[in-house]
């Protein structure tokens, strides 16, 4: 009974600063654009908009490969990936329900189709964000080590974290063979990545001058953010934690970039992930038959 009470505040620890992110995000956005100039901006970007969401949908394929890679381990069946495209897209939407575990709660769905057992899907469930984490740690670490410019306490305490996520992976599931994790997290590492690279990119485009310095600590600084937001419990997709925590950091580290352009590029970053989203979708209502013809 206590645990449960335990578990509630933290929700709703989570809930409240989801919100409260997107307060001061929302803010931020009204001291630097109208919804005129913030439309006039988002135009600007029609150009480049089909190679931000080709990115973003990369992502998310490699994501749930790495995800297809696990289910494969754990069925007695071999199964095209098609079917852990479907049930991967199917459930990602809901996310953004309240509580950031629904999407997890649906792919349980998915283990008596592959006669696999509820706590093998709950450990593959486990693994994935927990393959996530350390991906996104080695993705944010290696951007931040590129940058040469992000203070030294900051990038010990990242290289330091970085080694224990790939210690712990050894003891997480020992059953589970090293090199398939190994595999699965370089994929998940490149997933996040691409969403680091994404934000770049928006970024760079808004600025005079180009700068792989900067470049490589807005994809360092974006991934730690996401991280931050995933690990929230309870706030939906990490909306408004990913936001407020990237904005934080540059503002801390007191990184040349206008808060014009910030605000804009997270914002930007946030509405191609959910159309991405509701696209991968809306596209599993097409597989319908094919996935009742899928050999299991």
């Amino acid at each position: 009974m206590q645990k449960e009470k335990i578990k509630q505040i933290v929700y709703l620890l989570g809930k409240t600063l989801g919100i409260l992110g997107l307060i001061f995000v929302f803010y931020t956005l009204s001291q630097e654009y109208t919804f005129s100039s913030f439309t006039q901006q988002f135009l600007l970007f029609l150009d480049i908009l089909p190679l931000l969401i080709v990115l973003n949908i990369l992502s998310v394929l490699i994501g749930i490969y790495a995800w297809h890679k696990m289910l494969l381990h754990y069925s007695v069946h071999h199964f095209n990936y098609v079917l852990s495209y479907y049930y991967f897209s199917k459930t990602e939407i809901a996310k953004y329900l309240p509580g950031n575990v629904f999407h997890f709660i649906g792919r349980q769905a998915l283990a008596s189709k592959l006669d696999i057992t509820q706590k093998q899907m709950a450990k593959t469930s486990f693994l994935f964000s927990f393959l996530l984490l350390t991906g996104t740690m080695i993705t944010g670490t290696l951007f931040a080590f590129l940058s040469q410019e992000i203070p030294l306490v900051i990038l010990t305490l990242l290289g330091l974290s970085s080694i224990i996520t790939l210690i712990s992976l050894i003891y997480i599931y020992p059953s589970f063979p090293m090199r398939k994790k190994v595999s699965m997290n370089l994929y998940l590492a490149l997933s996040i990545a691409m969403q680091g690279i994404m934000l770049g990119i928006i970024v760079l485009y808004q600025s005079e001058n180009f700068s792989y310095t900067l470049f490589f600590q807005c994809v360092s600084i974006y991934t730690i953010s996401w991280l931050i937001g995933f690990v929230t419990p309870g706030a939906s997709g990490g909306l408004g934690i990913r936001e407020g925590v990237f904005i934080a950091i540059v503002s801390y580290l007191q990184i040349n970039i206008d808060a014009n352009i910030i605000i804009f590029s997270v914002l930007l970053v946030r509405l191609i992930n959910i159309g991405v989203d509701v696209i991968l979708y809306l596209s599993t209502f097409t597989l319908e038959n094919k996935i009742k013809e899928v050999k299991i």
